[in-house]
């Protein structure tokens, strides 16, 4: 019914009503049976329901936005989740000062441990509600990017201060090696995703006569990412980001086409199932007696939250917006400012916490329950008006025209050459250095040879021969005369294409006029991409059709002409 009323999307984002159901199930199972629901296990939430959604949400992002924006992307998701962590847990703990309240015995690392794990923005709330209001793809990627990367920080952050917690003295050499952990966490999780993500391509390469088993392999490799990087202690949400990104660039290649559909289907069907679960029972865990109220605590840590969010993205913009060539503008500031919203990720986490080292773990439960329900319901409802108040640019879902992404090629190569004339290493320098390094030697490792033609091109030869069956069979081309014929112009012998003129033609036509680049619009995991080659046969056959009916026009034209050509020759033979 959600889906089927196209106006209710447009104001209640479907998280919201998902919350509410599990609100009304935990209502229900707690007046029947007089207890707390079942809540949601950390274990089950970390191992099967998040890496559906960042496997589905890796695999389809737009990776040449990312990667243009991937410097403003790491600043905020670093230095910016560093900002609010800090920071909120300073102010926190500042306020627990106040003897009034009731907060004394909170520590100070118990604060920033708690700061670390509310300021995670978390991605399937993003995706919830960004994917309904249809911002333009810069400003997507801005906020989405950012609840990826940040997530695992936020997952190092929290794990470093929980450690802090439970040591009874702090050294310097400790400080320094949790710093060093924070970027060995990240990095290396990275690293194993890439590595597998090479693996599944390789493997793909010699699946050309098992075409079944294709899909269970990008599955097979991205989980194994997930789970390798967790065993080492690493970043599980890096690990399996890049193995779908990298399979994506590479697996897609080797896959059939029916392979990459059930691929395509299979992973949606699974984000949507994880995504639905998590909000259920988030929903179903709120209903208990799991809490404890602190209109202080709970009140400025929401307060603190929008604060910091708010000063960390207008700060690190300023910054920022030097080394960017299109500044982000004050409007764009403040949807990714009012875009933070925190979910599953803080959620899961707080209830990881031991009760015998936080004896007001209770609190902060309540605490993190109010701030995701505000972002949520508040924010996520409101943020549509807002980016219609603000004439917030939107996304573009008209398809680009084939010359538009010819010029977009030939720029690329000019902004290309003019940063290497002029010295400067540039995203664009080093993207064609990557390419040439890719061409030469990894697409010749992971790539299978000897791969089929396009479809494309196979398919306009099988519309070129069926036309001219039906043309044989029905008399047309021995009884049309054509135009040079009339003129009485004899045509010499024309020499045949070699193999390789017909193989740099086919190559140029494949490259060059049908596989263009096509900008990725913003991920929804309720809409499928269309198959680019439906839309090449649609178009294939709209200019077949086209054709035809511009030779059946020649050809009806020269037959009624034909008679008149007769008659002048003739009287120019009598009297001339």
């Amino acid at each position: 019914g959600f889906h089927l009323y196209h106006k209710l999307p447009s104001i209640v984002p479907e998280s919201c009503l998902l919350i509410l159901v599990g609100l009304l199930l935990g209502g229900i199972i707690f007046g029947a049976e007089e207890k707390s629901p079942p809540v949601m296990n950390s274990d089950v939430f970390f191992l099967y329901l998040l890496p559906p959604i960042v496997l589905d949400a890796g695999y389809f992002m737009p990776t040449r936005l990312f990667f243009e924006n991937f410097g403003t992307i790491f600043w905020y998701a670093v230095v910016g989740t560093l900002w609010n962590a800090i920071g909120i847990g300073i102010s926190l703990y500042g306020i627990c000062q106040i003897s009034a309240f009731g907060l004394t015995d909170i520590t100070l690392l118990q604060n920033l441990l708690f700061g670390s794990l509310i300021s995670a923005v978390d991605p399937v709330a993003v995706l919830a509600v960004f994917e309904n209001i249809h911002v333009n793809e810069q400003l997507y990627i801005l906020v989405f990017g950012e609840s990826l990367l940040n997530d695992a920080i936020t997952v190092v952050l929290y794990n470093l201060f929980k450690s802090f917690c439970q040591m009874r003295t702090i050294k310097v050499i400790d400080i320094f090696a949790g710093i060093a952990n924070f970027f060995i966490v990240g990095i290396g999780g990275v690293l194993i995703g890439i590595l597998l993500g090479f693996v599944a391509a390789f493997t793909t390469r010699f699946t050309h006569k098992i075409r079944v088993i294709e899909p269970l392999f990008v599955f097979l490799y991205s989980y194994l990412s997930y789970i390798t990087a967790e065993m080492f202690h690493l970043s599980g949400i890096m690990a399996i980001t890049a193995c779908a990104m990298t399979m994506n660039k590479y697996v897609e290649e080797n896959v059939s086409q029916k392979s990459y559909t059930t691929i395509k289907y299979f992973m949606k069907m699974l984000s949507s199932v994880s995504e639905t679960l998590i909000f259920i029972f988030m929903g179903v865990s709120t209903v208990g007696k799991n809490h404890e109220w602190n209109w202080a605590f709970v009140s400025f840590t929401l307060l603190f939250c929008l604060i910091w969010r708010a000063l960390g993205v207008f700060v690190l913009t300023q910054i920022i917006n030097v080394f960017r060539t299109i500044p982000l503008t004050f409007k764009d500031q403040f949807i990714i400012a009012y875009g933070g919203l925190r979910g599953a990720i803080c959620f899961s986490l707080v209830f990881l916490l031991p009760p015998a080292v936080f004896p007001r773990k209770k609190l902060f439960i309540t605490a993190v329950i109010v701030v995701i329900f505000f972002t949520v319901f508040i924010q996520g409802i409101t943020i549509r008006p807002l980016v219609e108040f603000l004439d917030v640019k939107r996304s573009n879902k008209k398809q680009p025209a084939v010359s538009e992404e010819i010029y977009n090629r030939f720029f690329d190569h000019v902004k290309t050459g003019i940063e290497d004339v002029c010295g400067h290493w540039g995203h664009n320098f080093w993207r064609d250095k990557f390419k040439k390094f890719d061409n030469k030697y990894l697409r010749r490792l992971l790539i299978r040879e000897n791969q089929p033609k396009s479809s494309i091109v196979s398919l306009y030869k099988k519309l070129e021969i069926k036309h001219a069956i039906e043309m044989a069979e029905s008399g047309m081309i021995s009884k049309v005369p054509s135009s040079v014929s009339l003129s009485e112009y004899h045509e010499g012998k024309i020499k045949p294409l070699s193999p390789t003129e017909m193989e740099n033609m086919r190559e140029i036509l494949t490259k060059n006029l049908y596989q263009i680049r096509h900008r990725t619009m913003s991920y929804n995991r309720h809409s499928l991409a269309a198959d680019a080659n439906e839309k090449q046969a649609k178009e294939i056959l709209i200019r077949r059709r086209h054709s035809l009916r511009e030779s059946l026009r020649k050809t009806n034209s020269l037959s009624r002409e034909r008679p008149v050509l007769t008659f002048w020759l003739f009287y120019r033979k009598q009297f001339f």
